[in-house]
């Protein structure tokens, strides 16, 4: 699938970050991600601001010497 610059629907996030269209709609719910509502039940995902939203969720592990 090519992703970016699309935008794309629950199903298909959910599929590209491996987890179920629930979860994605809980990211929804807690706005963890950011989403374009067209109508009363179309959402889409612009791939970009999804991973850059998810990315600040990250933890970096710091090295012990």
């Amino acid at each position: 699938m090519k992703v970016p610059g699309q935008y794309l629907n629950k199903v298909q996030l959910a599929n590209l970050l491996g987890i179920t269209k629930r979860g994605v709609e809980e990211l929804m719910r807690s706005r963890k991600i950011p989403f374009l509502a067209l109508g009363h039940r179309t959402v889409r995902f612009y791939w970009p601001a999804v991973e850059k939203a998810l990315g600040k969720f990250e933890h970096k592990a710091i090295a012990s010497e």
